[in-house]
């Protein structure tokens, strides 16, 4: 097996140039990288990726968390994070959530890189623990957090505006009744008032003189047998009292699984039952009716997520990266 000396002698360099070359750590001249580059070819030289991660105490992989990794959003973020980590000479590791702290001692413990928190079941104390430990964080924000530690990086996509676009439209189209699901395991009782797409909701409920109506959210959402009960319950009385429902969803995920389980049990009529999702992921288009939704580039937020995650803070030192929102009209609301 051939070892970095041997890819030294053949390129004609000391054996600290192949370092250079192979870990993008210092300036080599062109000549020179091609003959390291053309050497670790012929030689077929494997570095010992172990050893120096021992050695610098550095493994080279990164985590991302998330609460469903049946989300195809997740899927789509953690499609374009492994994608550009991989451009930086990161690996990237996806792992679905658990609310206990020995689940996140083991994260730590593994010694990553960096962590992506891609979901909202974490206490801010439980990702304070975790930015003590010297990892960079950085955290899909999607709700208010007090007193986070600076050291977490946060990723803000516009979802109060994104819910308020998509409250306002169906309350143009004429819809009385408006229910809310927030995402799969959102835990949206415990911080309500913080959560930035209840409160887009909110916003727009109020804004056009439309009473927000408890008996219209879903709060009990740690199983999705739950939530389809309760969209069936709300449709179910609706319908007969109103005659028309509309659902403003956390996602299109949910908002597509809503619409399929009243299909099933033949209470969806697009005349009198309007959904819409959130992010635009690619089963938006392909759902039928289309759906309407609120996207946002996915490309932009894993960028952001892994430049921090490997370089740390920006040179300007914003902690929040704001990912703007837009509408897309589908026919399903």
């Amino acid at each position: 097996m051939a070892t970095r000396k041997d890819v030294a002698d053949l390129a004609g360099v000391s054996p600290a140039v192949v370092s250079y070359v192979l870990n993008k750590s210092n300036y080599v001249s062109e000549e020179k990288r091609a003959a390291v580059l053309k050497a670790v070819e012929k030689l077929n030289y494997q570095p010992n990726y172990m050893g120096r991660s021992l050695k610098n105490k550095k493994t080279n992989n990164l985590g991302l968390i998330c609460d469903d990794i049946r989300s195809e959003l997740f899927a789509e973020i953690a499609f374009y994070s492994e994608r550009y980590a991989y451009e930086n000479g990161y690996s990237l590791f996806l792992c679905t959530s658990h609310q206990d702290d020995k689940f996140l001692n083991g994260i730590v413990d593994h010694r990553l890189d960096g962590i992506f928190l891609a979901t909202s079941i974490y206490s801010t104390e439980q990702i304070n623990q975790i930015a003590k430990s010297n990892i960079p964080v950085a955290l899909y924000k999607a709700h208010h957090y007090d007193n986070l530690d600076p050291r977490v990086k946060c990723i803000e996509v516009d979802y109060r505006k994104a819910a308020y676009m998509l409250t306002e439209r169906l309350i143009l189209k004429g819809h009385e009744r408006i229910a809310f699901f927030p995402p799969y395991r959102s835990k949206l009782s415990y911080w309500e008032s913080a959560d930035f797409r209840f409160k887009g909701y909110q916003d727009a409920m109020r804004h056009y003189g439309r009473p927000v109506e408890e008996t219209l959210i879903c709060y009990d959402n740690e199983y999705y047998e739950d939530i389809m009960k309760k969209a069936e319950e709300i449709c179910r009385r609706s319908l007969k009292e109103e005659g028309r429902i509309a659902f403003v969803t956390g996602n299109d995920y949910l908002a597509i699984r809503i619409m399929t389980y009243l299909k099933e049990v033949k209470l969806y009529n697009p005349e009198t039952v309007s959904i819409t999702g959130m992010d635009n992921t690619s089963s938006a288009g392909i759902a039928s009716p289309s759906l309407t939704t609120a996207g946002f580039s996915k490309v932009d937020v894993a960028k952001a997520v892994v430049d921090y995650l490997i370089h740390g803070a920006d040179a300007e030192g914003i902690k929040t990266k704001k990912i703007p929102v837009f509408l897309v009209e589908g026919n399903s609301g």
